[in-house]
Formats: C-alpha cells, sequence, structure tokens
C-alpha cells in the first residue's frame, strides 16, 4: 500500500516523517513526445518509478508536478510550459513545507532536461537556507545508463526509444501507432542538428537553442519500430531496483551537512 500523502491525515504524515521517511516527489511535463506517445510521458514515468519505490520502501509519496519548462516545445498543440523560474519556485515552496512537516529527506524525480535546472536552483537554494542536502534521479539519465544493452544508439531519441517501449510496458492504452521511424534530426544554418539546443560544427559543438519544430516536425526521432512491452518492463525493472537502492541508501544517512572548509 503507498503512502500518499494526500490520502494521509496529518498525524500520518507526522508520524512517517519522525520514523525517517523519505517525501518523494515526481516531477514531468505536459508535451508533445513523438506523434505516437501520451503528451504526459514524462510525468507518467516519474510518477510510476515513486509509486513502485513507495510501495516496497514504505516512504512518502506526493502527487507529481505535471507541468515543466517546455518553451521549445510550445509549437506543438496539447504542451504546456512554465518558466524555470516558476518551477523553481514550485519546487522550492514543496521543500519548505516538507521540511516545516519534519521531512529530513526528499527524493525528487525529476524527469526532462529543461526541469534539471529548476530543480538544481530550488535544492541549491534549500539548502543555504536549511543546511541540509535534498536528492534529485533523472528517469531519462538512468535509462539511458542502465538500458544501453536494450536499445540501439539509431532508436535512441526524444519520443521513440526508450520512451516507447517503457509507455507500452506502463500504459499501452495511451500508445497510437505511427512512431518516429528516422534518427535524422536535421539542418540549422547549413549544420547538423545533434539536440534540439545544438548544431554540430567542425571536431565539436555550438549551442543554438532551437525550436523543437526546427528539429523534427512531428516532435520525435530516432527509431520507435521495434519497441516492444518487453523491452520496456526489463528497462523500468532496472530503474526501479536503482531508485530502491538509493532510497535506502539516503534514508540510511544524514543530510545536514557542515560545509568544507576554505584552506589557502
Amino acid at each position: 500500500m503507498v503512502n500518499f500523502l494526500p490520502h494521509m491525515t496529518w498525524r500520518g504524515a507526522r508520524d512517517a516523517a519522525a520514523r525517517g521517511a523519505v517525501a518523494i516527489v515526481p516531477i514531468g511535463t505536459v508535451e508533445a513526445n513523438g506523434p505516437q506517445l501520451p503528451l504526459g510521458y514524462d510525468t507518467l514515468v516519474s510518477d510510476a518509478l515513486a509509486r513502485g519505490a513507495a510501495e516496497r520502501t514504505g516512504d512518502v509519496l506526493l502527487p507529481p508536478l505535471f507541468y515543466g519548462v517546455s518553451e521549445a516545445i510550445d509549437a506543438f498543440p496539447g504542451t504546456i510550459s512554465v518558466s524555470p523560474a516558476f518551477l523553481a519556485q514550485q519546487i522550492e515552496g514543496i521543500l519548505d513545507s516538507l521540511e516545516s512537516s519534519g521531512f529530513n529527506k526528499v527524493l525528487l524525480i525529476t524527469n526532462h532536461g529543461p526541469n534539471q535546472t529548476p530543480a538544481e536552483i530550488a535544492g541549491r537554494n534549500f539548502r543555504r537556507r536549511t543546511g541540509r542536502l535534498i536528492a534529485s534521479i533523472n528517469p531519462a539519465r538512468i535509462a539511458r545508463d542502465l538500458g544501453s544493452d536494450l536499445f540501439r544508439s539509431e532508436e535512441m531519441g526524444h519520443g521513440a526509444e526508450p520512451s516507447t517501449s517503457l509507455m507500452m510496458h506502463l500504459h499501452p492504452q495511451c500508445v497510437s501507432e505511427g512512431g518516429p521511424s528516422d534518427p535524422a534530426k536535421g539542418t540549422v544554418l547549413g549544420l547538423a542538428i545533434s539536440t534540439p539546443n545544438s548544431v554540430v560544427f567542425g571536431q565539436s559543438e555550438v549551442d543554438m537553442f532551437l525550436q523543437l519544430e526546427e528539429v523534427s516536425p512531428t516532435s520525435g526521432w530516432g527509431n520507435s519500430t521495434n519497441a516492444s512491452k518487453e523491452r520496456g518492463q526489463e528497462l523500468f525493472s532496472r530503474m526501479l531496483d536503482y531508485t530502491i537502492a538509493f532510497l535506502k541508501h539516503f534514508r540510511s544517512q544524514d543530510t545536514l551537512v557542515t560545509p568544507s572548509m576554505i584552506v589557502g
């Protein structure tokens, strides 16, 4: 049974904090993720990881933050974007409220690249005020690191893999036909696009901060042709095991840190 904060009483929340439970906050987006995936992909993965981990560890699950920094994707209908400052302010407010409630350990499960900086800003501001460290897991990063043997490099991409396989496992009813099958990302100013934020020039890359429609007219690239529920299940199992292992370690640590001495 999940300790879902909105379903708990204030006494239950107090007792969970007193026994050292970690408060888990899923963060994602509502944005285009290829033509075949649901707009809530990032949040659905973060929430599934948080929920699965809370079920296994007894830690406390918070409702997800659905709206993230998706300014580069807002040409695609249904995408809802908030500013980095607004997201950072939301996260900071949640951290402050949890700290006031007695929770000394907070894990953010922060999906989507542009959400990482607001999470960092909130976490650093919180540390300056309280002296406590928070932790943040990026599902996209652990999927890449733990699933390299499951997916070929040309399959990987926004709205392709491993996203499609993960959704086929977690929410198959939300996956449509016609996912991306072309790893190409086009060109800008005569230069090959490497990511939505950069192009290749010579032996390195130059940042250009592109809009996603300049990268892909469908919001997706990579190749999802061989996506499968089985691959998604295997990858999610690894991601969940990793998250649970970190939670157990995190719970055993003191998050109140003493600043290191500067010598010089």
